[in-house]
């Protein structure tokens, strides 16, 4: 109850908390769903196996779920500020409870006598051993690996904490508690039979997350299609229980919440694991395939989530809770019927909610026409704004919540009659009192754990000739009143998606009903117009499609770019989805009613001209659609600054820089320079969606000395197109510098000829953005005789433009909590942040370190994209002055001069010296003073 109460808090405040995505999903799966697991498990085991533990155990089970709390609050803890070794530490204590927990189970399993029911018990011990290991995969995700181990990691962690522990414990405990739900009986050796898929479902996890880890394609759907097989051999069994269970004639009705709900989520779980297998099975011919199946992966995350574990968890607990409060078969049946209240309108109003949800994730044709289909034609998916999606959520959110009211009324109601005979119903007529016998399985029972009756299936319905009591009679209302309730639940859906349409529209965020302002409604024709349309240098070809209005529109979509990866959305939501080079797909963009835009979503491409206008022909005037129309109206201004707090450290994910630099190489050096796209700090508490060379917003500095050879390994593990030129080469661009596909590489070397400290950069357009996001780097080449100093450090000046939170452009983050590059920012010229070393406060709370008396040589280059720079250390005068391959001053030249500063454009280095006279906190900044209170500051500690 604890989990469940802080997960309505976190839901009514998740807008201001970080990663509130990622917290309230971890709530759920770690926190409500593991800890109701450890409960309820042990519980079943001990009903199961006719092994009910003493008193004397109760400690350590309370100690097992109090180091499981620990472990789950330290991760949520760990993950919310960046802190990889607190989430470390939180992951071995839930994995040390759940192995004490599975050790538990086992030592049960070898006290019993003859248990019948071992094959759940087993389940559950198989399940918890599996927990540690997707504890140990999140673990290893929170150090931030670069591709592909990181989407390899996310997508086994999913599939053995949701397939592999959720799955296997929840398949196992439905074995037998959904014939006690249905008060029924299960042959046992139907039972036994069916748990044989449990087995192979345990076997099928370890196959999928095997090839996961090693980017099989191949081995990971076929290990899918195991478990789904496997689940299905289960599947069968418990659905011909619960058709003879409904058939089956009773005095006191069934509870109809628990039945209804644990089957929703079950079919939720069916569905979702398939869809992982279509998502998984169509990456197999893409290049970092684990890694674009952990992305889609997070489309799954509501069915999963909200379908499954939810629904099943509060079904189950609608049950156990009524019979655990006990107080006789009265005070149970009363409470079990609290629970059920409005069953069938919570049920089909949830369902109807997350299924609408998932289908506007989609963003395909088939999806939309569904969405239109359970929604009656009444709301579609372009007009499915923020608006609605908040009704929607609030709707959703109210069902979930009337399990906890209900709950409450159910305590109550079981208090005031426990102890309290149930009064048999009283037959019309003395035959029908004969017939009526007072069986115990027709009442609920009172025992605390899943208990099935075992023996041969009960009668479906009377002997012929047989008179029958008056239970029958009652199926007439209780149809009534489920039909009545579907009507309801149905009505609160499409009354909430109206008032989310109308609001929407009202702020102006989508078009109006007819899909744009003002426009009437196209009658669809039936017809179909088929476009082929390349991609290839940020251009569609043809970037304007006619299509006669009321046509389907069918776009037949090629990448034909040799290097980069592009996709189309369309104003609707429809999209493609990324395309590699090489690649085709074909595109639904379904009824086209009036003018719309496309995009490629790609950061930069579309602020690069990469988009497509789609015109209705015939269609009514007034009709054409902003493509900015869907992401309009959020209220967030997309050239509002983004502020940091400049005297706050550097967070705890964020390690400082050492900006000494790095020792000579010799005449021959090789470097690897590895691609990866990364959520890094560049502020305190501002996250970038970074583009990075190794890892790091600002690459590694490199040093090569006057003559020598170096040769780049350039390696993309990034999820689109990049590439590398290295300013102090004399090569031809063609080759050495042509952007590489995700999952490629290139061998760029050059001889360093000439000295200097040179600027390294990703060339790929729009290379403004690349290069905000952290593709740029230093490569030092000291002069010639060049005289020894004490201390000799690198400042590299970024600035970075960052779309904010909320504003257009915010939603394609690719990384939770991380802002996108903003390229609206940088044609206006707006930054928010310009840095040293790829963070603005860092060397503000770890300072570079000199002596008075020593000589310093700081090496700076000014990356851009655009801005320069005006090198200047407070209280400091330089007497050694180095740009641009050329001294402008040197101690002894008989001028005694000194400067003040070292002015540098875009894309410019070079060096000072200086001695420090006087111990002291010297500041090195940016002399535009604009960037200084951006972040563009250094301290320099000097002690005697």
């Amino acid at each position: 109850m604890g989990w469940m109460l802080a997960l309505v808090v976190v839901v009514l405040v998740h807008q201001w908390l970080p990663q509130a995505r990622w917290l309230m999903v971890h709530m759920v799966t770690l926190g409500l769903i593991t800890t109701s697991i450890m409960i309820w498990g042990q519980h079943f085991a001990e009903a199961l196996l006719k092994t009910r533990l003493g008193e004397e155990s109760r400690p350590r089970q309370l100690a097992r779920l109090r180091l499981l709390t620990a472990g789950v609050v330290a991760t949520i803890a760990g993950m919310l500020p960046g802190w990889p070794w607190l989430v470390v530490l939180g992951a071995l204590a839930v994995s040390a409870a759940l192995l004490w927990y599975a050790a538990a189970l086992g030592a049960q399993i070898r006290a019993a006598l003859a248990p019948r029911f071992a094959f759940t018990v087993r389940a559950y011990v198989a399940a918890a051993c599996l927990l540690p290991v997707g504890a140990l995969l999140g673990a290893v995700m929170a150090f931030s690996p670069g591709e592909p181990w990181q989407g390899r990691l996310m997508l086994a962690h999913q599939i053995v904490n949701v397939l592999g522990f959720v799955g296997l414990t929840v398949t196992g405990t439905l074995l037998t508690l959904w014939p006690t739900v249905l008060r029924t009986r299960i042959e046992l050796a139907a039972a036994t039979r069916a748990a044989g898929g449990l087995l192979g479902m345990f076997l099928a996890v370890l196959g999928a997350v095997a090839g996961a880890l090693i980017g099989s394609t191949l081995l990971g759907c076929a290990a899918l299609l195991a478990y789904l097989g496997s689940f299905v051999w289960v599947a069968v069994t418990l659905v011909r229980v619960g058709v003879r269970g409904v058939r089956q004639e009773r005095r006191v009705p069934l509870a109809p919440f628990p039945i209804l709900s644990i089957a929703a989520g079950t079919g939720w779980f069916a569905l979702t694991t398939a869809g992982l297998l279509v998502t998984w099975w169509r990456s197999a011919d893409a290049q970092m395939a684990s890694s674009l199946v952990a992305a889609d992966v997070q489309q799954l995350t509501v069915p999963f989530v909200a379908g499954f574990l939810l629904q099943v968890l509060l079904g189950t607990m609608s049950h156990l809770l009524p019979v655990t409060l006990g107080g006789g078969p009265r005070a149970t049946t009363a409470a079990l019927a609290v629970m059920s209240r409005g069953a069938v309108l919570r049920v089909v109003a949830y369902n109807l909610v997350v299924a609408l949800f998932v289908l506007a994730e989609r963003g395909t044709a088939g999806s939309g026409a569904l969405f239109s289909a359970l929604t009656l034609g009444t709301a579609e998916v372009a007009g499915f704004g923020s608006l609605s999606r908040v009704v929607l959520s609030l709707l959703g959110f109210a069902v979930l919540v009337s399990f906890v009211v209900l709950l409450v009324l159910a305590v109550r109601t079981s208090s005031r009659l426990r102890g309290t005979a149930v009064p048999l119903p009283t037959p019309s007529r003395p035959e029908a009192a004969a017939s009526v016998s007072p069986a115990r399985s027709e009442l609920p029972s009172s025992s605390v754990g899943p208990s099935p009756s075992v023996g041969p299936p009960p009668s479906v319905g009377p002997p012929t000739g047989s008179r029958t009591g008056p239970a029958p009679a009652a199926a007439a209302p209780m149809d009534r009143r489920a039909l009545t309730g579907a009507l309801l639940g149905l009505g609160s859906v499409l009354g909430a998606t109206a008032l989310g349409g109308s609001l929407d529209r009202s702020q102006g965020s989508i078009p109006d009903a007819a899909g744009t302002a003002g426009a009437a409604a196209v009658t669809p024709t039936g017809e179909s117009t088929t476009i082929s349309v390349s991609m290839a240098g940020m251009r569609f070809t043809p970037d304007r499609l006619e299509v006669p209005a009321g046509n389907t529109l069918v776009i037949e979509l090629s990448n034909d770019d040799p290097h980069d990866v592009h996709d189309l959305v369309l104003a609707t939501g429809a999209t493609s989805g990324r395309l590699q080079p090489g690649e085709s797909r074909v595109l639904d963009g379904g009824v086209v009613a009036h003018d719309m835009e496309g995009w490629c979503s790609i950061v930069g491409h579309r602020a690069m001209g990469m988009t497509l206008s789609i015109v209705a022909t015939g269609a009514a005037a007034g009709t054409a659609v902003d493509g900015g129309a869907v992401a309009a109206g959020s209220g967030a201004d997309e050239l509002a600054r983004v502020g940091a707090d400049m005297m706050a450290a550097p967070g705890p994910d964020g390690a400082v820089r050492d900006a000494r630099l790095p020792a000579a190489t010799g005449p021959q050096q090789r470097v690897t320079l590895e691609v990866v796209e990364v959520a890094a700090e560049i502020a305190p508490g501002v996250t970038m969606d970074a583009m990075t060379y190794g890892g790091t917003v600002v690459g590694p500095v490199l040093r090569s000395e006057l003559g020598a050879r170096l040769t780049v390994d350039l390696v993309n593990h990034g999820s689109m197109g990049h590439s590398l030129d290295l300013h102090a080469g004399r090569v031809s661009p063609d080759e050495a510098m042509r952007t590489i596909p995700p999952g490629e590489q290139l061998e760029y070397a050059i001889t360093t000829d000439h000295a200097g400290i040179w600027l390294y950069h990703c060339s790929t357009m729009p290379m403004s953005v690349h290069l905000s996001a952290g593709m740029v780097g230093a490569l030092v080449v000291p002069p010639p005789e060049l005289a020894p100093v004490e201390r000799e450090y690198v400042l590299v000046q970024s600035e970075h433009y960052l779309v904010p939170a909320g504003a257009p452009g915010s939603e394609s983050a690719t990384h939770e909590g991380a802002l996108p590059v903003s390229p609206v920012k940088i044609a206006a010229e707006r930054p928010d942040l310009t840095v040293f070393n790829g963070h603005a406060t860092q060397y503000v709370h770890s300072p570079l370190e000199a002596r008075v008396g020593e000589r310093v040589r700081l090496w700076v280059l000014a990356a851009g994209p655009s801005r320069g720079i005006s090198f200047h250390v407070v209280g400091g005068v330089f007497d050694t002055v180095f740009k641009e391959g050329a001294y402008l001053l040197r101690p002894g030249d008989g001028e005694g001069g000194g400067a003040q500063a070292l002015d540098l454009a875009a894309a410019q280095g070079g060096f000072v010296e200086l001695v420090f006279d006087e111990p002291g906190t010297y500041t090195a900044v940016n002399h535009s003073f604009v960037e200084m209170e951006r972040g563009a500051r250094a301290l320099i500690r000097v002690t005697a």
